[in-house]
């Protein structure tokens, strides 16, 4: 039986994960709790996370109306798809830091070396965490997360 892990648990192991990485973690430390806020106001297509006793429930909100309900018993599942979202985000921010862009009035050139920086810069950070993190990372398991379930 698989221990559900409580959301201090989590958060550490997501930053253990990405104080592996050479992304800025000024950027993306209060990234790290937002997936357990459970009031307020939800980015779109962010990850959430409620925990109960019987594992976690996956939620994703868009424009306000939740379009991801799913369950899983897996802690890895959970911090990885915490991870995913947190370093492509922190990636895009420092990108916008370096290239001084506010995402408002400025933005980062529509330019194919900008996304292949990215890219790389995403796969770099899953490469510093290694393990199982890196192979779901490579297999695309973000999609098959993101796949609500079958009801």
């Amino acid at each position: 039986m698989n221990q559900i892990l409580q959301k201090d648990e989590l958060i550490k192991r997501i930053d253990s994960c990405l104080k592996k990485t050479s992304l800025p973690q000024d950027i993306y430390e209060p990234y790290v709790a937002r997936p357990f806020q459970t009031t307020g106001f939800f980015d779109d297509l962010s990850p959430y996370i409620d925990i109960d006793p019987s594992g976690y429930i996956l939620i994703q909100y868009e424009r306000g109306i939740k379009v991801l309900h799913k369950r899983t018993k897996e802690a890895d599942e959970v911090v990885y798809w915490i991870l995913e979202d947190t370093i492509f985000l922190t990636v895009y921010l420092d990108m916008m830091r370096q290239y001084q862009v506010d995402n408002i009035q400025t933005h980062l050139p529509n330019d194919p070396s900008i996304h292949k920086q990215i890219v790389e810069r995403v796969h770099e950070s899953f490469r510093a965490i290694g393990g199982l993190y890196e192979k779901w990372h490579h297999e695309g398991k973000r999609a098959s997360i993101e796949t609500p379930a079958k009801k």
